[in-house]
């Protein structure tokens, strides 16, 4: 006989949109406990994140009542993470404890006493054992990747263990990948086969699947798999009833078994994340070293060693990810004892919007804007004032202003532009734009995955091969600088929009990602770069002043060479999707009225104005996306020797 852990994290991030999380609901989460409580049998071991907990209070209450029942019956073991699902290695360890200690709150009112823990993407850092055992977690959940990661084999990892930290234990159950990889994507037979081989007569030996409840109706081609064509009603029946498979809880296991041994686990998540943490170039060589070593039938022997990036590694993949991070940082250490500011801030370490997987992550602008709405939201309850230090810390000082409406943050070192422009009133950041990237699957179609492909069930979505369709490809174009408020371009004046939008001009001056001197007065500074336009010498100088309802903008620019002129803004317009557009105004109205609400640009003097949307493309769960980031706002004037003119930016 063998043991079975089986168990299921459901969660939805904070901020998705209410159709997609009733659909969810009745796809995967309602039906999946309904049958569940027909079979008294079977035992789950299930973790909800509190969004999506918060939004089943409020839309679907009867589906407490249910788990309440099911944790009555002792089907159902509740396993908790941080209320509002973050990385716990990403978050200070004040905020890790607060925030397992809300989820535990809540489970205690589902009628579970919860001990153990659901690593959120299984990111694991050896210091979590310490914050884990105050928060008085007894076990946590990782991958069997962690183990191999440290050198175990296979054969190993059928048994939990204990970890160590500054003399505090913790004990770390193993998720077998196989399983992963079969539930419930193959036969229900399949993974009965398998369970069975692992029957060696050792009594605690425990196989532990727990993965997305996601899986079960949410993905694709999974709802008709799992439900219509009776995989879970099988699954459970078979798995149950089966006299060589002993059903467990964690809990159990526990009760009726020790650890095998100490074990210490490096810095790790699961095997795919280390494939989509790389920077994309090396991305693309690890799917391929991947792939080799399958051709090679070496992959499983060496597998042990094979090992790509870590989830932190998202914060230099994508700097607006990082100042994102960086931001919710500042802002959780200034409010640390304002408990009401707090809930805001545990809000904003929501994890999706900082990472980017098989789903869309920092890619989604609705995710972004839920995090930056918190995070702004959390500020409110403190003044921070005007300070000049390194924010984000990436070695250069950004500067940081407040007045009673706005946080503005500048990079001088980065063009002098604005990253950073949040309104209080509206809780929006109007620069929350993302970059253009090349991501290494646009190039390369399958997965670092270790499992092959069957044609048996249903395809995972790891497996599913994907071709960019052509009217993207038209559209497709990356950037070779951040996106800012306040950017400069000289650009050539034989150069059109298409050329401009598409990446397909050169730049002639050296002051979009140039370092500029600046001095400060109240409410605004002064930025200032001499540098080179065609290799003529060229100054640009723009003074600017954040105002009670935007800001203003005031330029000097000198040079010989003859060229346009143009000053960008990039503003998070995301539910307009808008069309490439060139005309001539003094003044125009910006209306996002599910995004950053109104805004008007007005201009001294006339000029040319490019716009266009910001699109990018990233996989997702279902395909493509290609998805508007927001829309660039690029202010025209032909240059010849001294150009002058005032810009304002004016909320409405």
């Amino acid at each position: 006989m063998v043991n079975f852990i089986f168990g299921i994290h459901n969660h939805q991030p904070l901020g998705n949109f209410g159709w997609v999380m009733e659909s969810a609901y009745e796809r995967s989460y309602r039906p999946f406990m309904e049958v569940l409580e027909n079979y008294p049998n079977m035992k789950v071991a299930v973790h909800y994140s509190g969004p999506l907990l918060e939004w089943i209070a409020g839309n679907k209450p009867e589906h407490l009542d249910l788990l309440r029942s099911l944790v009555k019956k002792g089907q159902l073991e509740i396993v908790v993470a941080g209320f509002y699902e973050p990385v716990l290695a990403a978050i200070p360890k004040e905020d890790r404890i607060e925030q397992i200690r809300l989820l535990k709150e809540f489970a205690r009112g589902l009628g579970y006493d919860a001990k153990g823990v659901w690593l959120t993407e299984r990111v694991w850092q050896p210091e979590l054992v310490k914050t884990l055992r105050e928060a008085g977690i007894e076990y946590v959940i990782v991958d069997d990747y962690h183990f191999m990661s440290a050198g175990l084999s296979k054969e190993e990892l059928f048994w939990p263990y204990y970890t160590e930290d500054g003399g505090k234990v913790i004990t770390v159950f193993p998720i077998d990948e196989k399983l992963r990889y079969l539930i419930p994507f193959r036969p229900v037979e399949k993974t009965v086969e398998y369970l069975h081989g692992l029957d060696d007569g050792d009594e605690s030996k425990v196989a532990v699947f727990h993965d997305d409840g996601e899986k079960f109706g949410v993905w694709p081609g999974t709802h008709e798999w799992v439900y219509k064509k009776g995989w879970l009603r099988e699954f459970f029946d078979k798995i149950s009833s089966d006299e060589r498979i002993n059903l467990m809880l964690y809990s159990e296991y526990l009760s009726r078994f020790r650890p095998r041994g100490l074990i210490y686990l490096p810095i790790a998540s699961y095997f795919e994340m280390s494939e989509w943490s790389l920077p994309a170039r090396q991305a693309k060589l690890f799917v391929e070293f991947v792939e080799e070593l399958k051709r090679e039938n070496k992959f499983e022997r060496y597998r042990v060693f094979v090992r790509g990036g870590i989830w932190k590694n998202f914060f230099f993949k994508y700097p607006e990810s990082n100042y994102m991070h960086k931001r919710m940082l500042m802002v959780s250490t200034l409010v640390m004892d304002k408990s009401e500011a707090r809930k805001f801030i545990f809000k904003a370490q929501c994890n999706d919007a900082y990472w980017h997987g098989v789903f869309g992550g920092v890619y989604l602008p609705h995710l972004r804007r839920a995090v930056w709405e918190n995070i702004i939201r959390a500020n409110t309850f403190v003044s921070t004032g005007s300070f000049v230090r390194d924010i984000d810390f990436d070695g250069r000082k950004e500067v940081f202003l407040e007045n009673e409406a706005f946080y503005a943050v500048f990079k001088p070192a980065y063009g002098g532009a604005l990253f950073e422009f949040s309104s209080k009133k509206k809780a929006v950041n109007y620069n929350d734009v993302l970059a253009r990237r090349w991501e290494h699957y646009h190039e390369v179609p399958e997965a670092a995955t270790p499992e092959e492909e069957s044609k048996d069930g249903v395809a995972s979505i790891h497996e599913l091969g994907k071709k960019i369709p052509d009217e993207i490809r038209r559209e497709l174009a990356y950037d070779n600088y951040l996106r800012a408020i306040l950017q400069e371009h000289f650009i050539g004046t034989e150069t059109t929009l298409d050329d401009y939008r598409l990446s397909r001009y050169t730049e002639l001056g050296d002051f979009i990602n140039g370092p500029y001197d600046f001095s400060l007065f109240e409410n605004g500074l002064i930025l200032e770069r001499d540098g080179t336009v065609a290799k003529k010498p060229a100054r640009v100088e723009k003074s600017v002043r954040i105002t009670e309802d935007g800001f203003t903008a005031d330029y000097a620019v000198r040079s010989e060479a003859k060229a346009l002129f143009g000053v960008e803004l990039n503003l998070a317009v995301h539910s307009v999707m808008e069309n490439p557009e060139e005309f001539e105004a003094e003044s125009f109205e910006i209306n996002d009225p599910y995004g950053m609400g109104k805004a008007r640009i007005e201009l001294d003097r006339k000029a040319r104005v490019w716009k266009y949307p910001i699109k990018t493309l990233s996989q997702s769960e279902a395909g493509w996306d290609f998805i508007q980031q927001g829309v660039s706002y690029t202010l025209l004037f032909p240059l010849e020797e001294e150009l002058r003119f005032r810009l304002r930016f004016k909320e409405l």
